[in-house]
């Protein structure tokens, strides 16, 4: 006797009473829909299989007042996950934050960072990927500087080969004694490396600073350069470039 079954997530089963005797069913007499067939084995796994989720967040902050002045901090931080219970893949991601200030006078200074990361694999893959962000500001007076930076960086490992890439960026800026300027710089390299043995690689750098006299006048120099580079099989290129200049004004 052949008993079809349809798809369930849970199968509730019920044995028939008939003159004093139960209908017993042995494993052989259940089959599936042809378009839904599967081994018992099948099933088990797929039972097994499943996510597990979890996360995680926490924030502070704390504030001194003394005769050194007033100091503030607040912090933060998350952390979540969500992984398969078999192990086969997932995704992973965390993240803080920082900013802390002190006020004595007439001079006040502060920090603000701020970090991440994420990762996310699979049978025949894996990416990860952070940034991070740093802002440094003193004002004293009439005086101020401040400077700024960030960069990125991911990377993919996949059946096709590898790539991955970074970015870093430098703003600063500043008023002293009359004077005051502006500097920028950014960079990035890039990489893609394939199962054939076939590769390329990309540089390049970028920057620009501005300065003002107290009279006026505007210094402003530039520069920027770049190279890549490929290969494929028995060919490689290869090309670079540079430039910079400066002019002034006033």
């Amino acid at each position: 006797m052949k008993i079809h079954l349809l798809p369930c997530m849970a199968c509730l089963l019920v044995l028939s009473f008939v003159e004093g005797r139960s209908l017993r069913f042995k494993r052989s007499d259940i089959v599936f829909r042809p378009d839904q067939e599967q081994t018992w084995e099948e099933r088990e796994l797929a039972m097994r299989r499943g996510y597990s989720q979890s996360s995680a967040a926490n924030t502070g902050s704390q504030t001194i007042v003394g005769p050194g002045g007033i100091a503030q901090q607040t912090a933060g931080g998350s952390v979540s996950s969500n992984l398969a219970n078999d192990g086969s893949s997932g995704q992973l991601s965390a993240a803080n934050t920082q900013q802390q200030s002190l006020q004595s006078g007439d001079k006040f200074q502060s920090q603000n960072s701020g970090q991440s990361q994420s990762a996310n694999f699979g049978k025949d893959h894996q990416q990860m990927s952070n940034a991070n962000t740093n802002t440094n500001t003193v004002q004293e007076g009439g005086n101020i500087r401040q400077q700024t930076q960030g960069g990125a960086g991911s990377s993919v490992v996949d059946k096709f080969g590898s790539q991955a890439s970074q970015a870093q960026t430098t703003n600063e800026r500043y008023v002293a004694n009359g004077q005051q300027g502006s500097r920028s710089t950014g960079s990035s390299n890039s990489q893609n490396i394939g199962k054939d043995g076939s590769g390329s690689t990309a540089n390049s750098n970028t920057g620009v600073e501005t300065i003002v006299l107290p009279d006026g006048t505007t210094i402003t120099k530039s520069f920027g350069s770049s190279s890549s580079f490929q290969s494929s099989r028995n060919v490689k290129v290869g090309a670079s470039a540079s430039g910079h200049s400066n002019a002034m004004q006033g």
